[in-house]
């Protein structure tokens, strides 16, 4: 069957149907099984930036990039292939060429002989939706005032770093960092700056570490360091580089004033014969301990 006895058909059959989809405001097309378009409701016409009588009889690969149009082929190849009905998701460009995120619904349609003839999709853009999910997964994984990960997603990359460390038998270690004498910047200089030394420190911690190196917001003063394929030995280095980084900063709280300050920390390897994250952690809290209790400012493992 030609597309235009084929076009006929829809016509002729679903006259109706078409008048309704042509109304709709989301994009609509309908395409033979050559992959050429048949039609188009005018929401599709102005998505593709091309009138409806101009979109017919055309493929994806007149109307979209090669890249874009080669997805769309090989989908549409596979439905045809197996009729019945498709849903996806895909990154895609807006008529005007901004970053949009679309979910396709597609279906096949038969003849009067009862053979695939060809397929319909409805475009719906999720972009909005998209985002949001963005964001509600930033704010589930992130610390909302340092911009680091939070102890939520910093304990369950540990977990998956331990997980990894006993598959391979390599080394992990960990890191708990306590700024000290917080509670005295708080009541001095008020909250605010607080918060500023917090990103200040943290910034720090995060720009110098190593590309493998997890680092989250722990607690209020507390951050924790995680060091992939590495050893108590090398962690106590890693964690003095911090403590003199932590040590120089200059934190400029108002026009006038400034402080340094220092911290405290406590470190904890992965027992590869007793593999339990907790125990790790409780290690290096009892090491960072022994830090505060030996006059602060230092490194206990």
């Amino acid at each position: 069957m030609d597309k235009t006895k084929l076009h006929q058909l829809l016509k002729d059959n679903h006259q109706g149907l078409l008048l309704v989809i042509d109304a709709l405001p989301f994009p609509i097309y309908y395409k033979d099984i050559e992959y050429k378009y048949l039609g188009c409701n005018e929401a599709y016409a102005e998505y593709v930036g091309r009138d409806q009588e101009d979109i017919i009889g055309k493929t994806a690969y007149e109307l979209f990039e090669h890249e874009v149009a080669e997805i769309f082929t090989a989908l549409d190849r596979k439905l045809l292939q197996e009729p019945g009905i498709q849903i996806y998701e895909t990154p895609a460009h807006g008529p005007n060429q901004d970053a949009r995120y679309i979910k396709l619904h597609k279906a096949t349609f038969r003849d009067e002989q009862g053979a695939v003839a060809g397929l319909i999709g409805a475009i719906i853009d999720i972009t909005e939706q998209k985002n949001l999910e963005q964001k509600l997964q930033h704010l589930a994984s992130y610390d909302d005032l340092t911009g680091i990960y939070n102890r939520r997603e910093g304990t369950k990359q540990l977990i998956n770093l331990c997980t990894e460390a006993i598959r391979k038998q390599r080394p992990l270690s960990l890191v708990i960092v306590d700024l000290d004498n917080f509670k005295g910047i708080n009541d001095t200089y008020g909250h605010g700056s607080g918060d500023v030394v917090l990103k200040m420190a943290a910034q720090t911690l995060e720009k110098k570490s190593r590309a493998c190196d997890i680092i989250c917001r722990y607690g209020g003063e507390e951050f924790l360091i995680i060091l992939p394929e590495t050893t108590t030995t090398d962690a106590v280095v890693i964690a003095e580089r911090y403590r003199l980084l932590l040590e120089q900063l200059n934190v400029q709280i108002t026009s006038s004033d400034s402080l340094t300050i220092t911290a405290s920390m406590g470190i904890g390897e992965l027992d590869l014969n007793f593999p339990d994250q907790e125990l790790m952690l409780k290690q290096a809290d009892k090491a960072l301990y022994k830090a505060k209790k030996n006059g602060k400012n230092q490194i206990c493992y």
